[in-house]
């Protein structure tokens, strides 16, 4: 047995360059895959860290539909055998008292006042100081912002001062703008003690919402408190981990596995074609061995184990290297989305799947060329002189099945994809030959006779040379597919956050807007018409499948102003007339699992009640995740009546001002304003700042290609001794060898950059018109990114040819005229 094993790690590495070109392709396939199963796992892990946060211990909440409710409203329910520990809560506007000319905006906050900072019902991750329950404690940007440390004194507008006894990481309770840009339309959010607070303010018994924990599910207990409340101006919810409202991130994780599967592919080609060689230069090998009672299973056995020994080299190295790139992915992935995130790498589980898969897929890739080893024909493989080419009719009906499988991107499912990339694969051949062809007269031109040997020597392996270019094909169709989805997207939002914010500024309060609210907006000149938005938070409800979920319900009515476009054919306005029926937006929709005239459960401040879901509708408003409710409907069964939101209507040359005199008359309670501007900005300043990434990865991508170029062009070279010996015998100097096999590795790398691109093209105008994309993509060539593609496919394949031409070069004339 070990003997076997010694004979095939002495085959692999008989022809050095070739295994250390076909081993480097393995270690990046695997570094790739294993960085972007890391990144999924780990931003999972991210996003599931604050949302645990923000739920803690708790099992429950009371939340009030006005401002506050008085203390006394929950005592009876603390007091219940059930209940074992409570934190009390209070929210409170105001503004910082800050040196220098920042505006009211800008220096806005929110103190939240608790009873008991340690609370197991409250997390709060802390970088400095400690959680006293006596002074204030700042979020790590706000602190920066500030100019303040522990133990510093910060002043509050008409309240008081306190010392910073605490600076803590990115917390959902205290997030906060990180910069003066984004204080400008979003407050600050502070945590001070409790009765600080009161004292402050003078409020002795008002509460925000009361945390509590209950000794087992407490179900009994919700669904008591749930009936008394009614009517009191509190409710009751459960603490639901569901923080889709805030991040949809769902297609990151697609991005990630896209990428991963990318990479296995062009590697697991790279691997099929050296293997494939290697076994049609060794049937003579084969057949003698077979000659001397190898059986067909030793002889597959002894490949086999060739590609393990080089699965098992590329996993032991590319792996490590993964965990080391999917860190760095992870830091440079977290600033795009711009949140102050702190993560923790987690490695371990995404380590073993992909130390697993890389051990897999070179041999899964290489199992044609084991099987064809076995095969071997003893008298066939000693007769046969050279290697037979495909003939011109086998082509013809490559071609011809490539061209029906790439119209097959035009059927508008995901699988159709899959089709297109094989439609490009089969059709290769035959645009490898056209573009030799073209490009014959321009290599005759520049290189001269180097040059058209080269153009020549890509007939000779046209399979292999064709394969090696359609992998950096499909690489760069790929990559600027999710280029164009990513460039066009934030017109995509831009579109959909116009026709449905519903105004042109939302402004938000800590307490419901009044009459004379309006009155008062309505005297502003600049603001043309004046919409209250009701809007329930956070309400609990339930999927097909039990589990609870969490989003707010919008009030709607057909005159007022458009939250959402209609989906179906069916009038929605209408559909909402009805009693207990609510529309759904589209992520709610497909998070709830439910049919159109089903019904959803839901926990309202009027208790649990079902509502027909009537429609799916497009909307802007929390990405899609949350529902819609005729205003009265809202009012009367859902037990909300107050509204927190304004939709202003603004003359063209609103500017700041309007902003400051907002925070001017309303900042004792106005806690937000953004205009739609602002949140088309917020929407997409991640998605774009995706592009830098798309690029690296691409240039990673093609790189990895090129390392099947120069793979290919080494295997070539090396079937070619004889021919370049002679060439060199008959007067062709080192320097004309190396333009030769320069010429060649050119021509393949301009090979694949093309029909990357006609294929990137193709496939990004079928998505553009895919149904499943709803006018959200348009279709739009991503121009930088095709030049960056054309440039990296051209720099690197001539690269990956120069570390050939090089090998070409220094061949020896006498042997290879011997060997010939």
């Amino acid at each position: 047995m070990l003997n076997t094993w010694l004979i095939s790690w002495r085959n692999t590495t008989s022809n050095k360059k070739r295994f250390f070109f076909t081993l480097l392709a393995i270690i990046v396939g695997t570094m790739m895959l294993t960085a972007m199963l890391i990144a999924n796992e780990t931003t999972e892990d991210v996003f599931d860290y604050y949302e645990d946060m923000y739920v803690a211990d708790a099992d429950y909440w009371v939340l009030s539909e006005g401002e506050t409710y008085p203390e006394s409203t929950i005592a009876p329910m603390e007091n219940d055998p059930a209940v074992t520990e409570t934190l009390h809560a209070l929210d409170k506007q105001t503004f910082f008292e800050l040196e220098g000319d920042r505006t009211l905006n800008e220096r806005s906050v929110r103190i939240t006042g608790v009873d008991d900072q340690k609370s197991s019902l409250l997390k709060i991750p802390v970088i400095e100081g400690e959680l006293d329950n006596e002074g204030i404690v700042l979020p790590e940007p706000v602190a920066a912002l500030l100019d303040k440390e522990v133990g510093d004194t910060v002043r509050f507008t008409g309240m008081g001062e306190a010392k910073v006894s605490a600076i803590t990481e990115y917390t959902q309770l205290l997030s906060s703008p990180s910069d003066w840009e984004g204080a400008e339309s979003s407050s600050f959010r502070v945590m001070a003690p409790l009765d600080l607070l009161r004292e402050w303010t003078g409020e002795e018994d008002a509460l925000s919402y009361v945390r509590f924990q209950t000794d087992g599910d407490g179900e009994a207990l919700f669904r008591k408190w749930q009936e008394k409340f009614q009517g009191t101006g509190a409710y009751i919810e459960p603490v639901v981990a569901d923080d889709l409202q805030s991040n949809d991130i769902g297609g990151l994780y697609t991005f990630f596995y896209i990428i991963a599967a990318l990479a296995i592919f062009i590697s697991g080609f790279i691997v099929f074609n050296m293997i494939y060689t290697s076994v049609i230069e060794r049937k003579k090998e084969f057949a003698i061995m077979k000659s001397l009672g190898y059986t067909k299973g030793s002889v597959s056995k002894l490949v086999l184990i060739e590609m393990v020994l080089l699965a098992l080299i590329g996993s032991f190295v590319g792996v490590p290297l993964g965990i080391w790139m999917g860190d760095a992915f992870m830091g440079a992935l977290l600033q795009v989305f711009q949140f102050d995130m702190v993560y923790t790498l987690n490695w371990k589980g995404p380590v073993l799947t992909a130390f697993l898969l890389s051990l897999c897929y070179p041999v899964l890739f290489s199992l044609f060329p084991i099987y064809h080893a076995g095969k071997v024909s003893i008298l066939l493989a000693l007769k046969e002189a050279g290697v037979k080419q495909p003939s011109s009719t086998s082509y013809v009906g490559r071609g011809l099945a490539g061209l029906v499988l790439i119209c097959c991107v035009f059927i508008d499912h995901p699988i159709s994809y899959a089709a297109g990339i094989a439609g490009v694969l089969l059709l290769f051949p035959l645009l490898l030959a056209g573009i030799g062809k073209l490009t014959a007269p321009l290599f005759r031109s520049f290189f001269h006779y180097p040059g058209v040997v080269a153009v020549r020597n890509l007939y000779q392996q046209i399979n292999r040379n064709a394969n090696t270019a359609a992998i950096l094909a499909v690489g760069v169709a790929i990559i600027l597919l999710l280029s164009a989805v990513i460039e066009t997207a934030p017109e995509g939002y831009e579109k959909e956050i116009t026709s449905t914010y519903g105004g042109d500024m939302r402004i938000t309060s800590e307490a419901p807007w009044t009459q004379d609210d309006v009155d008062k907006l309505l005297t502003y000149k600049e603001i043309t018409d004046v919409e209250p938005l009701s809007e329930a938070a956070p309400i609990t409800w339930e999927t097909v499948g039990g589990e609870r979920r969490q989003f707010s319900v919008l009030s709607v009515r057909e005159e007022g102003p458009v939250l959402f476009e209609e989906k179906g054919t069916e009038d929605t306005y209408a559909s909402l007339e009805k009693e207990s029926t609510i529309a759904l937006g589209e992520r709610a929709f497909d998070e709830w699992g439910g049919e159109i005239g089903d019904s959803i459960l839901m926990n309202t401040p009027n208790g649990e009640q079902q509502y027909e879901v009537v429609d799916v509708v497009k909307t802007s408003h929390h990405a899609g995740y949350t529902a819609f409710m005729k205003e009265e409907n809202l009012a009367d069964e859902f037990g909300w009546s107050q509204s927190y939101d304004m939709l202003l209507t603004v003359t063209n040359n609103a500017d700041q001002a309007l902003r400051n005199q907002l925070w001017q008359d309303f900042g004792e309670h106005l806690s937000k304003v953004q205009t739609a501007e602002e949140e088309i900005q917020s929407t997409t300043s991640a998605i774009t700042g995706m592009n830098e990434l798309i690029l690296l990865l691409m240039v990673i991508i093609i790189a990895l290609s090129s390392v099947g170029t120069a793979n290919t062009l080494l295997m070539n070279t090396y079937e070619r001794r004889f021919e370049i010996g002679t060439m060199r015998a008959l007067g062709f100097t080192k320097k004309q060898v190396k333009t030769m096999i320069l010429s060649e590795g050119l021509l393949i790398g301009l090979s694949g950059v093309a029909g990357g691109l006609l294929s990137g093209v193709l496939f990004i105008y079928a998505t553009s018109k895919s149904e499943l994309m709803e006018g959200f993509m348009t279709f739009r060539l991503p121009v930088p990114t095709m030049m960056v593609a054309l440039a990296a496919g051209i720099v690197l394949s001539i690269g990956a040819a120069w570390i050939s031409s090089r090998s070409a070069s220094k061949i020896d004339v006498q042997a290879s005229l011997k060997e010939g």
